[in-house]
């Protein structure tokens, strides 16, 4: 330990001493925080932009249940409406505007908007009404004989006038979007629903026979930032300890600092052990500039506890002895900080950590779990969020494994003697 201590300590002022160390160590991942936390962390209400041409127009004004729906699909909080006029031809009017061409979500509200709706409605009711004298049929031996014959007077009635009725259609909305916008299955979702509450107030159906409460699994004091922030602590300590640890020990390889060091007493383990030592300290100084920057700019209220803090020790021993291996067998530091980065950065966005894996394919979710980064971000989550340290079972025994096991291999491969 008298030797561990000494060049940890000379590994700390090296570090401070380089300004690209502390900008990756500690400002670049402030900064992917505040873009990922602005993006992901729910900061604003999700809105998206739908233009409407509406050709169902009267004197040169919409109808006014054409104007009603659209008062509907704004009232959801969701859309930002804007109105094209139906003179303009769409696909001239895509090419003519190139920024618009690659996000347009386009609805149509056709011609006999009004007319066809009020005529396809009055049928439903209609049907309704005589589906519901069908179903009263099935009773009729508990009912009033002058009631069953009135009734049935009623049916015959509402029959004929069915069948002198115009035939009625549907209307067809049109929903235009580019192909490969992400987001137009979601807004066609929120469209269909607002269609969906629409038809049910013009046919009269006001009281739901069923219907859907949110409410959360426990009663928390917690903001979006506060669900993404464990996924950005595992994600960049990974980075950090894969990364820094490479680039630190390949440096020294090839200065030469590791072959002096080599020819004193110092063992290679103490070595090995001061750089894991320096890069863990790193991630607790790090984790507590998130955190704080958080609580600051995101409101986050959720804080590392004792279980969380042994769990980021363990992640960084985890993640900081990889780079030591890397650093060990590679002298070369662009080839290095290369194969770092090709470690990293994958398993960062393939892990989970800032998006459910859920929202992958199959086969990525297979790989994700494999991964080192996917046990401990969960960890973290399972603690800080769930206040389940016992849910954070596997992800403990998993790093610590991981942890003991790179450890050895770091000092296997760690040539001490260069010639």
């Amino acid at each position: 330990m008298r030797s561990i201590i000494p060049v940890f300590t000379a590994l700390i002022k090296g570090w401070l001493r380089t300004k690209t160390g502390i900008f990756f160590s500690f400002l670049f991942p402030l900064m992917l925080l505040l873009l990922f936390g602005t993006i992901f962390g729910g900061t604003g209400t999700q809105k998206y932009t739908l233009f409407i041409q509406n050709f169902d127009l009267e004197d040169g004004k919409q109808t006014e249940l054409s104007e009603a729906f659209i008062n509907a699909l704004e009232s959801t909080n969701i859309f930002e409406i804007r109105k094209l006029d139906p003179e303009i031809d769409i696909n001239t009017y895509v090419k003519e505007n190139p920024s618009f061409e690659y996000n347009y979500r386009i609805l149509k509200i056709p011609k006999g908007f009004e007319k066809k709706l009020y005529e396809k409605s009055m049928t439903i009711r209609l049907n309704v009404i005589l589906s519901t004298f069908s179903d009263f049929e099935k009773y009729s031996g508990s009912m009033n004989p002058d009631d069953l014959k009135a009734m049935r007077e009623g049916k015959e009635k509402l029959t004929q006038l069915m069948e002198n009725l115009p035939a009625s259609e549907s209307v067809e909305l049109i929903f235009l979007a580019e192909e490969n916008d992400m987001s137009a299955m979601a807004v066609e979702g929120i469209i269909e629903s607002v269609i969906n509450a629409f038809n049910n107030r013009l046919i009269g159906v006001e009281e739901q026979a069923m219907t859907i409460t949110a409410e959360p699994l426990a009663e928390k004091n917690m903001t979006p930032g506060d669900y993404y922030l464990p996924g950005y602590i595992a994600a960049f300590i990974m980075t950090n300890g894969v990364i820094g640890a490479t680039a630190t020990i390949s440096e020294l390889r090839r200065n030469g600092t590791v072959k002096r060091l080599a020819a004193t007493p110092l063992s290679k383990s103490s070595w090995i052990l001061s750089n894991i030592l320096q890069q863990t300290t790193l991630a607790f100084m790090l984790t507590a500039v998130m955190v704080i920057f958080g609580w600051i700019i995101f409101d986050v209220h959720a804080l590392p506890n004792i279980y969380a803090i042994l769990l980021i020790f363990m992640g960084a021993v985890t993640f900081s002895s990889i780079g030591m291996i890397l650093g060990g067998v590679i002298k070369d530091v662009e080839a290095a900080s290369g194969a770092g980065n090709a470690i990293a950065f994958p398993m960062m966005f393939l892990s989970g950590a800032f998006w459910p894996i859920e929202m992958m394919p199959g086969y990525l979710q297979t790989i994700a779990k494999f991964l080192p980064l996917y046990y401990f971000h969960d960890g973290l989550r399972s603690i800080m969020i769930m206040d389940n340290p016992s849910g954070a079972s596997l992800s403990f025994l998993i790093m610590g494994i991981l942890s003991a096991v790179f450890i050895v291999i770091a000092t296997k491969v760690t040539r001490w003697k260069e010639l």
